[in-house]
């Protein structure tokens, strides 16, 4: 389905540049390798930074492959309260709320002012989220005696892929989830839809276990409200609507609703002078149609008054 739609009027009005609304989802996703829009309990080291729209309720070490961020930076930003202690290894934190101990290794600690909005990826993924849903898929899965490979297709920068839970994460997929990258692409988005995911067993193949699969693969649970992963994930995750368990951690990322149990958050490569955790190039948003700026408003009444005479030249000839 396609989402960019033109509309053409017939009154003479000026061209007018588009306004901008369009996020930058691909910089907040290399920006931030955790992402939730309320309440985290991240009970395992984080190798990026952290993004908590509630309260941040459990820590651990927060940017530990963050070597040659500066100490200025911000590495953990937490729009509600810090209410566990967590080790902060590179970068300073900012809380809107209180805090409890962390230690600091440098940085800097700021609470009780607001977490500045522009800094916030939660929109952008939320938006986008549901826009990446409604991509044409352009690429197919071959399913085999409990595995699954995923076939991207050449000809296309970014494969698209619709599969449901039950084919994939809710499926004894023993035989594991492989890759199959075809030339030329660099993107590759999964849209999962199932309401409800756990139980099943989705181990992921070398295919997936590399730098393209961490830092280029998106799962899309557009829809999902409750998430259990046993297994090890590579890939970007987005849910906006669900509460996360990874029991097994994932390399790469996560944006969701809440997160109760994680295990672990790597990142390949690794933030900083080796390039951010999340490198493909995913496609923003629609961006809304051009709006007329006062000059061209100007005009309007010109342009209707033209049709008008137009108009009744054409009924008295």
């Amino acid at each position: 389905m396609k989402m960019n739609r033109l509309i053409a009027c017939g009154l003479l009005v000026s061209p007018v540049s588009a306004i901008s609304l369009k996020a930058d989802v691909n910089s907040s996703m290399a920006n931030w390798n955790v992402i939730t829009a309320g309440d985290a309990y991240l009970n395992d080291p984080v190798g990026g930074r952290i993004f908590v729209g509630g309260n941040l309720n459990y820590g651990n070490q927060v940017a530990t492959v963050e070597s040659s961020v500066a100490a200025t930076n911000i590495t953990l930003a937490v729009v509600g309260n810090i209410n566990s202690w967590a080790n902060i290894q590179h970068g300073s934190v900012v809380a809107g709320g209180t805090s409890q101990y962390l230690a600091l290794n440098g940085g800097t600690l700021t609470t009780g002012s607001p977490v500045p909005s522009s800094i916030s990826p939660v929109t952008s993924l939320i938006n986008n989220s549901l826009y990446w849903s409604t991509l044409t898929p352009n690429s197919t899965v071959a399913y085999g005696s409990g595995s699954a490979t995923f076939n991207t297709t050449a000809g296309s920068s970014v494969a698209v892929f619709d599969v449901t839970g039950a084919q994939t994460f809710n499926a004894n997929l023993w035989n594991g989830i492989g890759l199959n990258l075809a030339a030329g692409v660099n993107t590759v988005i999964v849209n999962v839809n199932a309401t409800t995911i756990n139980g099943g067993y989705t181990p992921f193949l070398s295919s997936f276990q590399n730098a393209f699969g961490s830092g280029n693969v998106v799962f899309n649970f557009y829809n999902a409200t409750s998430i259990d992963i046993g297994a090890e994930v590579y890939g970007y995750i987005v849910a906006p609507n669900a509460t996360v368990n990874l029991h097994s951690g994932v390399q790469g990322g996560i944006m969701a609703n809440s997160i109760n149990n994680i295990g672990g958050v790597g990142i390949t490569p690794p933030v900083g002078s080796t390039g951010p955790s999340w490198n493909g190039s995913l496609p923003d948003v629609a961006v809304p149609g051009p709006v007329p700026e006062p000059a061209s408003l100007a005009l309007l009444p010109v342009g209707a008054a033209a049709l008008w005479f137009f108009r009744r030249r054409t009924v008295r000839d």
